[in-house]
């Protein structure tokens, strides 16, 4: 899915190396950034289960899943480990429920935002081709958009555990039956779906799931970073 999207081109050894390593590097800082976003905010609406948790931190150790590591590293996409979070603690139920769901997803598109400003400066006054440093920076760049866009697409779904699912359900009473559901086999329906992505590619080439993760990098911040 992503790999196949970042590494279509033909590219020497070389490259493939340090894009691979490009691809590792930004995939951590960005499921740091998106954890440590779910429990700042979720401290600040007056949950100390964070800090408590020891997860207020951008130290990606503390955040990263080996599982979900692993399936990014075979399929290109990831999870990290959840943030531990106690709703009773909110100052507002709801309302906290709501912004700590979306302060993750919120804080990938503002690093898919800025990576996409930055780039587009950089490639106004310099651009490709003049210096090699500045190709391997604005290819850094470029990765950030798209593995952001990618995070933000993916958590956006509404499946548990996901935070499509945690914002769709704050508008809900807990015994409707779409969180029942979800709950007990909303996960299961995630990995369905990404299983069966993978089979229809192998089959007939098409990357569904790769196609739907990368809408808002092809149409919003891709050309945005490109202008």
């Amino acid at each position: 899915m992503l790999f196949s999207i970042l590494f279509s081109d033909g590219l020497t050894p070389l490259q493939a190396v340090i894009w691979f390593l490009f691809t590792i590097v930004i995939f951590i800082f960005s499921l740091a950034c998106h954890e440590f976003a779910h429990g700042l905010v979720a401290y600040k609406m007056g949950d100390p289960t964070p800090k408590q948790a020891g997860r207020l931190t951008l130290n990606p150790l503390r955040h990263i899943s080996p599982v979900g590591f692993l399936a990014f590293m075979i399929i290109g996409v990831g999870w990290a480990k959840p943030m531990p979070t106690n709703p009773l603690n909110f100052k507002k139920f709801k309302t906290g429920n709501r912004l700590v769901a979306l302060a993750g997803v919120g804080a990938n598109l503002l690093i898919a935002l800025v990576a996409a400003v930055i780039h587009l400066i950089l490639n106004l006054t310099i651009g490709y081709g003049v210096y090699v440093p500045v190709d391997y920076i604005l290819t850094f760049f470029n990765y950030t958009i798209l593995i952001n866009s990618f995070l933000f697409m993916f958590n956006i779904l509404p499946l548990f555990p996901l935070d499509g699912f945690e914002f769709v359900a704050s508008f809900l009473k807990l015994d409707n039956k779409f969180i029942k559901f979800n709950v007990k086999y909303g996960s299961i329906v995630l990995y369905s779906i990404l299983l069966a992505s993978i089979f229809i590619e192998l089959i007939t080439g098409f990357d569904i799931i790769g196609f739907y993760l990368s809408i808002l990098y092809n149409y919003v911040l891709g050309p945005l970073a490109f202008i």
